[in-house]
């Protein structure tokens, strides 16, 4: 009795360390470009979309979004310091030509594997997406959505998705957040308004001829964090719900 009742306080430990590995791509197939003239484009694959003169390279006559540190892999501490997730940079070059075609959206599909580590069980990998409204501006002075502009005119990068999730598994409760370094801030109307997105929305902006790198660290914890909503988005949704998947294996294990 004394040996089951040990087994048992053991099988409804809390998790204290997870496998992760987390995983971003855009989805070609969602990403749309504003027209614009000839001798420019738009062009879009997993871990890069561009726009500018048709031909020429990101960074001298084209911009781009790109992903970077993706996949990425490790080991996270529950209640423990975060990891490094994927990282988004925004490459701003302000020589595209008049009416060159743009950027207008784009999708990322993520998805997060998780495993408690050192339990031998298969990572459970679960998958959402988000959307990118994005406005490339006219860089004529008092035309700027973004009045604070140092070189006019800033872009704007807006960025939807779900905040702070949870998960269960066996018996506890567990919270996942992606922080984001700089961090999402709510733009004021007028901005979001310029790159198609509704009044409330959260991104930040880039400075014309400047890279801008957005960091996504994960975090997993044990109580809900107390953080602001343009602080922290959360790459996955309702989807990490399923987590309970293995919360059943587990049972079935115990039984």
């Amino acid at each position: 009795m004394a040996a089951a009742c040990a087994v048992n306080a053991a099988v409804a430990a809390p998790i204290m360390q997870w496998d992760y590995i987390v995983d971003s791509a855009f989805n070609v197939d969602q990403t749309f470009f504003n027209a614009g003239r000839a001798g420019s484009n738009g062009l879009a694959s997993a871990l890069e979309v561009s726009w500018g003169v048709q031909g020429g390279d990101v960074g001298l006559n084209r911009s781009a979004l790109q992903i970077s540190n993706t996949p990425s892999a490790g080991t996270l501490d529950t209640d423990g310091a975060s990891k490094l997730a994927n990282t988004y940079t925004h490459i701003n070059n302000g020589a595209l030509g008049l009416n060159s075609v743009s950027l207008k959206s784009t999708q990322i599909d993520a998805s997060l594997s998780l495993r408690p580590t050192g339990s031998g069980l298969a990572y459970e990998a679960f998958t959402a997406n988000y959307t990118i409204n994005f406005a490339e501006t006219r860089n004529v002075a008092g035309t700027c959505a973004v009045t604070t502009s140092a070189v006019p005119c800033d872009d704007i990068f807006v960025l939807s998705g779900s905040l702070n999730e949870t998960f269960d598994f066996n018996g506890f409760r567990y919270f996942v957040s992606f922080f984001a370094a700089p961090s999402l801030t709510a733009l004021a109307p007028e901005v979001c308004a310029a790159a198609n997105a509704a009044a409330g929305c959260f991104g930040f902006t880039t400075q014309e001829f400047q890279d801008t790198a957005v960091n996504f660290n994960l975090v997993i914890t044990s109580q809900a964090i107390e953080v602001p909503e343009p602080a922290s988005i959360a790459l996955l949704g309702v989807g990490l719900l399923g987590l309970a998947g293995l919360r059943g294996r587990k049972q079935k294990t115990k039984a």
